[in-house]
């Protein structure tokens, strides 16, 4: 158990899996560390922000885009003195798998996912990016991470991408940084409810181009 850990958790349009996630995220977080912080970057049309209320969560009210969305989080978290855990609110990531990251060493851990277990637009976007960052890590796309106070503060302030392209573009920063990336096999089980946020179009286009200056730079 570790003393102290702060979860960054984006939420979009959330309602029916929010109260399932928060009850399962602090029930392993109280099996995992001392004290704890979640922290909910929230954009949503519908009532994600009062089932939320219910709860001792920080809420950011962010713009649209899961880069914009985990740039505040994250910012927010470093106010705090400890690891940062990040991960999917539709029960993607299983929140009681978190001990998995926090036993593996590194200055980023990511959770790789099973592949063959996410839908198509997901597996075409991670082969696209994992071809072209090359294959040392199997899931560059995965949000389910554990970040370090120095890795952030590091890296954080010149990643550009605000949509899903956020990612890729982290670990790539990192490990051009000189920091040690690590990654460990988690599940990935399909949504219990509600709908998919990622567009394949749009994040096509801003992985492309992410992937244009990856190459060129």
């Amino acid at each position: 158990m570790i003393e102290s850990l702060t979860v960054v958790a984006p939420m979009r349009n959330e309602e029916e899996t929010a109260r399932a996630f928060l009850e399962r995220l602090t029930s392993a977080l109280g099996s995992n560390a001392k004290q704890w912080r979640i922290i909910i970057p929230v954009t949503a049309t519908d009532q994600t922000a009062a089932v939320l209320r219910r709860y001792p969560v920080v809420i950011l009210d962010v713009p649209p885009g899961l880069g914009v969305a985990y740039s505040v989080g994250l910012k927010k978290a470093l106010e705090y003195e400890s690891p940062v855990l990040t991960l999917d609110t539709d029960l993607s990531h299983v929140p009681e798998e978190m001990s998995r990251l926090l036993e593996v060493d590194g200055d980023l851990v990511l959770g790789a996912r099973a592949t063959t277990a996410a839908p198509l637009r997901r597996r075409l976007i991670s082969w696209i990016v994992n071809s072209v960052l090359g294959g040392a890590y199997s899931d560059y796309t995965s949000a389910y991470r554990l970040y370090t106070r120095p890795v952030l503060e590091d890296v954080l302030p010149r990643v550009k991408s605000q949509g899903f392209a956020f990612l890729p573009e982290f670990v790539f920063r990192a490990l051009h940084s000189g920091f040690r990336v690590t990654e460990v096999k988690v599940s990935f089980p399909s949504r219990v409810a509600g709908t998919s946020k990622m567009s394949l179009r749009a994040n096509l286009t801003e992985y492309l181009r992410f992937l244009v200056w990856r190459y060129f730079s």
